[in-house]
């Protein structure tokens, strides 16, 4: 395949922008990327296809997703007294409730819209026991989709998680999850074609965690090569936790308990200064930045820049729904310039590198894609250009950064596949899917006891 006539922003080492730009296609791999003329004489077998004038560029990276949340999308957070009171009043009920069915829904609705919107790879964050992680995994596989799925591992004491409220269905105890991760990466490790990745998905440090969990999981996961995600150092209660431990932060924590390391990503971290930035680059840690779900929960925005330039390699992450890494892209800039008062950072390009060459490497997997250079792995996306709010095209990067949405996304390729032509999805029924959803979520609610979960306002 010819993917010809479009704006090919490569990502490669020169970050070079091919205008008239083509990227032919050989199996999985990308075989060749030039101007369109070239690479069509070089290659005159092989079956055409005119971007007409779009931007192709390497398929977005996602590093921080709870494929559980895409069916609470719109729920009202807000009315159960700030984030722990919607845990323990809202989401954990609901998931917790959740059968294996209801949690595949869940997922397989938000892989429609990740990649509708140009997301070709991801990596989540807690799959919990109840959502059956064999009937996930598969629909990833099927999907087409590059994904690191982190299964859950806790040491939360029964004590513990009914002094928090926690439900239930979300709990397991230290030895069943670490057992079941484990199962889990025999299991589906490398499936789909190597597109698949089993990795730790830990919950965070607390007081009703125990932090020898960290130091285990850490070691297996060196001793496999896994990789490990954690949500860390969110809000000060953070803070106040590292220091009851003794550190002077929750970095010097996570890296007395083995947190630390190139197969480590940790999601959020907000609470965290210059020293912290340098262990954190030293290790090859690498950070998933949340801006618009940071936003909506009114943490105000991660140091994005400032960790940038410390040498920390952030990533992006959209965190729960919607799913459009692709518009989140838009508030990755605007919030890094409000935290600096200042319109001299985030520049377009960085956000750009955050989202794809740095999400490779969070994921471990920068040697295959990120970019789109010969012999790569053939991910890409191409973005159609028709309609007003992408014209004109000064600068293609800063119309993919400040303009672009994930509808306006014509084409996905993962893998040399063709996923989504002409909008449309070809792997996975997105009809069905939404319908399923639809016939679902009121009907988790009722199993869960949720009631107040809509509009203050009243309906009629």
């Amino acid at each position: 395949m010819i993917f010809e006539n479009a704006t090919v922003l490569t990502m490669n080492d020169e970050r070079q922008i091919l205008e008239q730009g083509a990227v032919a296609v050989s199996g999985s791999r990308i075989a060749a990327v030039g101007k369109s003329r070239d690479v069509v004489e070089r290659f005159p077998e092989k079956r055409r296809f005119d971007c007409n004038g779009g931007i192709l560029m390497p398929g977005l990276i996602d590093t921080h997703v709870h494929l559980a949340q895409c069916m609470l999308r719109g729920i009202s957070w807000h009315r159960n007294g700030g984030l722990f009171g919607a845990l323990t009043g809202l989401i954990w009920p609901m998931q917790g409730s959740y059968t294996a069915e209801d949690a595949r829904a869940s997922a397989a609705l938000c892989l429609v819209e990740m990649l509708k919107s140009g997301t070709t790879s991801f990596v989540e964050t807690l799959l919990a026991e109840n959502y059956g992680f064999d009937g996930i995994a598969d629909l990833c596989v099927q999907s087409g989709i590059r994904a690191a799925l982190g299964k859950v591992v806790m040491d939360i004491s029964p004590e513990w998680r009914d002094r928090i409220g926690m439900h239930r269905g979300m709990w397991q105890s230290r030895e069943s999850s670490i057992a079941n991760t484990l199962a889990a990466h025999d299991r589906w490790e490398g499936a789909g074609e190597g597109r698949l990745q089993v990795w730790f998905g830990c919950r965070s440090a607390a007081p009703r965690n125990n932090p020898t969990l960290f130091d285990e999981v850490s070691q297996l996961a060196r001793e496999r090569d896994m990789g490990l995600t954690i949500h860390f150092a969110e809000q000060p209660v953070d803070v106040e936790y590292a220091r009851s431990q003794g550190f002077r932060s929750p970095t010097e924590f996570g890296a007395a308990h083995g947190l630390l390391g190139p197969r480590s990503l940790w999601v959020h971290y907000i609470m965290a200064d210059e020293e912290d930035w340098r262990l954190v680059a030293d290790s090859g840690t690498s950070i998933s930045h949340n801006p618009a779900n940071n936003s909506y929960a009114g943490w105000g925005p991660a140091p994005a820049w400032d960790m940038l330039q410390a040498g920390v390699n952030v990533s992006l992450g959209c965190d729960s729904a919607p799913m459009d890494l692709l518009r989140d892209l838009h508030e990755a800039s605007s919030a890094a310039r409000i935290r600096a008062q200042s319109r001299a950072v985030m520049p377009p390009e960085t956000v750009l590198e955050m989202a794809t060459l740095h999400g490779a490497r969070a994921m471990g997997i920068d040697a295959e894609v990120g970019c789109i250079e010969a012999g790569k792995r053939a991910d890409f996306v191409v973005i159609d250009l028709d309609a007003p709010h992408l014209t004109p095209v000064w600068n293609p990067v800063a119309t993919v950064v400040r303009s672009a949405v994930g509808s306006d996304v014509d084409t996905v390729v993962i893998d040399g596949q063709i996923v989504v032509q002409g909008r449309k999805l070809l792997t996975l029924d997105e009809e069905a899917i939404v319908e399923d959803v639809r016939r679902r979520y009121k009907k988790v609610a009722r199993r869960a006891g949720i009631g107040a979960a809509g509009s203050s306002w009243p309906v009629v």
